[in-house]
């Protein structure tokens, strides 16, 4: 039986950032304790230059834990062919369908080429002020006139703290809008707790159905790295039951 949307919105994932103070191992036990399946993970945890022996070790825990991983992040990424091959081949060989990325303005007609071969999604993350996306008109910009495999991460925390609506974003970015980092903020202050914020999550929600996104979502959490899941927990919580009322 096919999920509803309220149960595809509500199926999300964390980023393994969130567990940096922990082992690999360990960040898959704090998942665990979240009752979720999905990691996007990030170099923390499984870089992508790792040797063939640590591949396969984190591949085992991935298979033997029942976890998915759809996409990995953020790397980097420039107009060096070799450079770029190489972690799109280690993201097919992982199994993951989207790379988080902060490609370089040179890289585009590069990426158009390895999305197209390797049908792996390249999503354009947003990090905040100074960063080089950091409003959205600056993704639309950099992907106009290039393949529909590359489109936006959007952190949402990362665009309130760039003093933009991520409601707003989700409907502006359409289908171009490829993964999902969801994180909470307070305006002028700091990251809070999923839903204690100023993000308005049911109306995140209801954007994300205007669209009929179905791509992955991943709970971001950079407070408390010693003993997230607590917090992480109230976060999903507050999320589903937006969702419910979207």
């Amino acid at each position: 039986m096919s999920k509803t949307t309220s149960e595809r919105l509500c199926h999300v994932g964390a980023q393994s950032y969130s567990f940096r103070n922990f082992s690999t191992e360990d960040a898959f036990r704090q998942l665990e304790a979240l009752g979720l399946d999905i990691m996007e993970f990030c170099a923390v945890h499984f870089p992508a230059d790792a040797a063939d022996d640590g591949f396969s070790h984190v591949k085992t825990l991935v298979s033997t834990a029942g976890i998915t991983v759809p996409c990995f992040g953020v790397e980097g990424f420039c107009a060096d062919e070799d450079v770029s091959r190489k972690k799109f081949a280690f993201a097919k060989a992982l199994g993951v369908g989207v790379l988080t990325a902060d490609p370089t303005p040179d890289s585009f007609d590069l990426l158009d080429a390895l999305c197209d071969e390797f049908q792996i999604k390249i999503a354009i993350h947003n990090h905040g002020p100074g960063a080089r996306y950091d409003k959205v008109q600056d993704t639309l910009d950099a992907v106009e006139g290039h393949s529909p495999l590359i489109g936006a991460c959007l952190d949402t925390g990362h665009a309130i703290r760039s003093d933009e609506d991520p409601v707003d974003v989700v409907r502006r970015l359409g289908a171009r809008l490829i993964s999902l980092h969801l994180k909470d903020w307070r305006r002028g202050g700091e990251e809070v707790v999923l839903g204690t914020g100023d993000l308005d999550l049911a109306g995140l929600a209801s954007a994300l159905r205007d669209i009929e996104f179905a791509g992955p979502i991943v709970m971001e959490y950079e407070n408390s790295p010693d003993n997230p899941v607590p917090e992480m927990k109230e976060g999903l919580g507050n999320w589903c039951e937006a969702v419910g009322r979207s």
